[in-house]
């Protein structure tokens, strides 16, 4: 992967979209979106409804990039002409946050959520720099994560039940995967350690606290894991590949994409951490963004995976998967909005 996010990237005057600054949100500016459209799945044995998230009045561009295992809370981004903001979605309505605590900003978005509704995510505040800052949203306040050194560039990336957030810092060193326990005094910022100091990014949590994520070199992006209790290590990959990523975890599995050598193409991939086994997927071509306790692997560019096999296409990114098994993401990366699929 090479560092890239498949949550959306940083967006600029000039380069993909327009200026990014505060916009407050008044109860019932949204526009009451609803269409609905349906997909059969691989077996033909069911449908999935696909349902249009409403979204402020203006917005352009939507995402959900995050939802708790309940489905209950999703949260993602807005873009709208000249600004972009963080979106909360309450039981499938639009719930507006206040962001001007997060002033001075030129983007804010939302990545995760858990089961308490505490938010993670990022405001950047320097369009030539391209300076995030992490932040959780706890008790209807924002707090802004400390970074490791002075000076770094945050983003929080996923929260689990607990509170316990991971991400990313990046600095003259490269990008560095980081931890914060919030307590009752605040947050405290830990950095995960890499083979050498490798470059790394840690993209999801589990419950009990083991982190899965990926290193960055010059010749290979390989799958990592940081066990709540252990020592951290990589993941396996197909044989001769070097490239894999794990994207999110949840239940004891991590999932992500890895590259099959012979082919050249990208492969589902799935790690079982108890036994270090790994399963690909050779007929899904794409990286999981996203796996339910269940084992429901959301699938980027258009799929849902159910661990009895069946997979069920879906027009999007499918970002998130409840226990419940609904799902939620966008209809397209770059220019789409924000859905949720049910029935799948």
């Amino acid at each position: 992967m090479g560092g890239r996010s498949l949550r959306s990237p940083v967006r600029t005057i000039g380069i993909t979209s327009a200026a990014l600054s505060l916009i407050v949100f008044a109860p019932g500016a949204a526009s009451a979106t609803s269409a609905v459209s349906a997909t059969s799945s691989a077996s033909g044995s069911s449908t999935c409804r696909s349902v249009d998230l409403p979204v402020p009045t203006g917005t352009t561009e939507s995402a959900v990039y995050g939802g708790d295992p309940s489905g209950r809370y999703l949260v993602g981004v807005g873009f709208r002409s000249g600004g972009s903001d963080g979106l909360r979605w309450v039981g499938g309505r639009l719930r507006p946050i206040d962001q001007r605590p997060l002033e001075p900003y030129l983007q804010v978005q939302f990545n995760a959520v858990n089961s308490s509704g505490e938010i993670v995510g990022y405001r950047m505040t320097n369009a030539s720099s391209f300076h995030t800052d992490a932040f959780i949203y706890r008790d209807g306040r924002f707090t802004l994560l400390p970074a490791p050194s002075p000076g770094y560039a945050t983003e929080a990336l996923a929260i689990n039940a607990r509170g316990d957030v991971v991400g990313i810092a990046t600095g003259s060193d490269g990008q560095i995967p980081v931890e914060w326990s919030i307590g009752r005094h605040g947050a405290v910022v830990r950095v995960l350690a890499t083979p050498s100091g490798d470059a790394a990014i840690a993209s999801g949590i589990d419950t009990n606290g083991a982190v899965a994520g990926y290193l960055i070199s010059p010749t290979a992006t390989i799958p990592y894991v940081w066990p709540a209790h252990g020592t951290p290590h990589s993941l396996p990959v197909p044989p001769g590949s070097t490239y894999g990523v794990a994207y999110a975890v949840s239940g004891g599995m991590a999932v992500g994409d890895v590259i099959d050598p012979t082919t050249g193409t990208s492969e589902l991939a799935e790690w079982n951490l108890r036994t270090g086994r790994l399963k690909t997927w050779p007929n899904v071509e794409g990286q999981a963004l996203s796996i339910n306790h269940q084992g429901t692997i959301g699938v980027a560019g258009g799929e849902l995976v159910h661990r009895d096999g069946r997979i069920v296409p879906v027009t999007g990114w499918v970002y998130t998967v409840s226990d419940r098994g609904t799902a939620a993401g966008t209809t397209n990366f770059f220019t789409g909005r924000a859905v949720q699929w049910l029935g799948c």
